[in-house]
């Protein structure tokens, strides 16, 4: 606030008492100026006021250059009342009983307890699972003590009364993602191509381009020659007796790939069979038929989006907007163009399925689902029960019989049980099992990883031999009677 004083200098040089003309001050001790000179800034003024000086600004104002009057006890009643209509304002309103509003009962007075009354909640124990007894252990040592169900909720599969025996290879091998086979030996692949020949327990190493594989086939009449894609889309052959892999391209040209784009790539068709159809699909890009050993490739024309192709026939499962359907290929190999037979649709809801067949038995797995199993070709389906979160599937003929094996992974124990299914049954049981406790996985269960998951199967009619590859490397199983 500032004051404009037009009074004598002698006033306000110092003098001792004020005019007995003018009022007393409202304060007990005068507020006093020190001495300064005026050089007509207001601003100045207003800056070096301090107490010290007494300054007459209670007087009343006659005109524009006289005192002005400040009544410092109505600004205190002015305040007094503010404050009092601001607490009228926060009081809220009365409540009156007769317009219906029910005021609650008086709280319990407080006896000085803490927390709740003893006695108010009710545990019943035996509403909460049992833990099991801490033995001491830490980080994940005990990890396959934790079982969280399957993702069908569903018991468990009985084991079968003669389980299948389990046989390693001689020597400790690497994660395995490929695998095929043919009436004289069995391929498997990691970075390198594992042949296996005959019976022998010890693989031949054969190096492609250090790439990790994703599939392969044997090709030639003596099936002696591996066609190996990678899991960036590339394509290799190579001879068991050749020095060295040859890259092919050729297969793009039909698919109209640009060079250099990646896909992923899959077979199927009649494999491991001599002179049988072999089928190449590149993922989202389409199908084409190997010929020639892999010297020529042609275009193979399906209506909708293939989602599948079954290795033991070329049984294709196509997608047509929301329905799936089967479709056959036409069985003769020399076909300028291949024809697609008529269609079956399958119950199946997601666009990442596998596809087995046996015969006139089918079988197809989604992912968190249990498996759907035909015995006529497609015209009706069954479902396995207790056969959900199946990672690979194969088709063989055991004694007459279709029949399917499955692979399924439980990933809370990092344990895969084996299955062998009736297809006209629709039932299954549980052959083998493999464990993480395995005396050949790593003692480190981060090391280990998805050890026991399976990759491929595939049955060897010649040895009766069922052969898997996951993160084990590569085994097979053999029934008792076999071996």
């Amino acid at each position: 606030m500032r004051f404009s004083d037009t009074r004598p200098p002698a006033l306000l040089a110092g003098s001792s008492s004020p005019s007995t003309d003018e009022e007393e001050s409202y304060l007990e001790q005068p507020v006093e100026l020190d001495a300064f000179d005026d050089e007509g800034n207001d601003d100045s003024e207003a800056s070096d006021l301090v107490v010290g000086e007494e300054i007459d600004v209670l007087g009343e104002s006659a005109g524009d250059n006289d005192p002005i009057e400040l009544d410092l006890g109505s600004f205190v009643e002015l305040d007094n009342a503010r404050s009092s209509a601001e607490d009228d304002a926060d009081a809220g309103f009365e409540v009156d009983p007769a317009i219906g509003l029910a005021l609650p009962d008086a709280l319990t007075p407080d006896d000085g307890s803490e927390g709740l009354e003893d006695g108010a909640i009710v545990v019943d124990e035996s509403k909460f699972p049992s833990l099991e007894q801490d033995d001491g252990s830490e980080g994940i040592a005990a990890e396959r003590e934790i079982s969280l169900g399957n993702a069908s909720d569903e018991a468990r599969l009985p084991m079968a009364a003669a389980p299948w025996q389990t046989r390693l290879p001689a020597a400790l091998l690497e994660a395995c993602s490929a695998l095929c086979s043919a009436p004289g030996s069995v391929v498997a692949g990691s970075s390198d191509l594992l042949w296996f020949r005959d019976d022998s327990p010890a693989p031949l190493r054969l190096a492609l381009d250090g790439s990790n594989l994703s599939d392969l086939v044997l090709l030639g009449a003596e099936q002696d020659i591996a066609l190996a894609a990678t899991q960036g889309g590339q394509l290799f052959r190579r001879a068991r007796f050749a020095s060295q892999a040859e890259q092919l391209t050729r297969f793009r040209e039909p698919l109209r790939l640009a060079p250099g784009s990646r896909t992923r790539l899959a077979f199927g068709g009649a494999l491991g069979t001599p002179g049988g159809r072999v089928l190449l699909w590149a993922r989202d890009h389409g199908l084409v038929e190997v010929l020639d050993s892999g010297d020529r490739f042609e275009h193979v024309v399906v209506d909708g989006k293939l989602l599948a192709v079954a290795r033991e026939s070329a049984t294709l499962l196509v997608a047509r907007g929301r329905e799936r359907s089967l479709l056959f290929l036409d069985g003769d190999p020399s076909a300028q163009s291949p024809r697609l037979a008529s269609a079956r649709r399958v119950a199946i809801t997601s666009d990442t399925a596998l596809l087995a067949t046996s015969g006139q038995a089918i079988a197809v797995a989604e992912p968190g689902r249990a498996l759907l199993v035909s015995s006529d070709s497609g015209a009706s389906f069954r479902r396995v029960a207790g056969s959900a979160s199946a990672t690979a599937i194969a088709g063989a003929d055991l004694a007459g019989s279709p029949r399917f094996f499955a692979a399924l992974y439980r990933e809370t124990s990092d344990q895969s049980e084996i299955l062998l299914i009736d297809p006209l049954l629709a039932e299954a049981v549980v052959i083998a099992r493999l464990d993480a406790s395995s005396e050949r996985s790593p003692a480190d269960a981060i090391d280990r990883g998805e050890w026991a998951k399976v990759s491929c199967l595939n049955y060897h009619a010649a040895s009766g031999r069922l052969w898997a590859t996951g993160g084990f490397g590569v085994l097979s199983f053999s029934a008792n009677e076999l071996t």
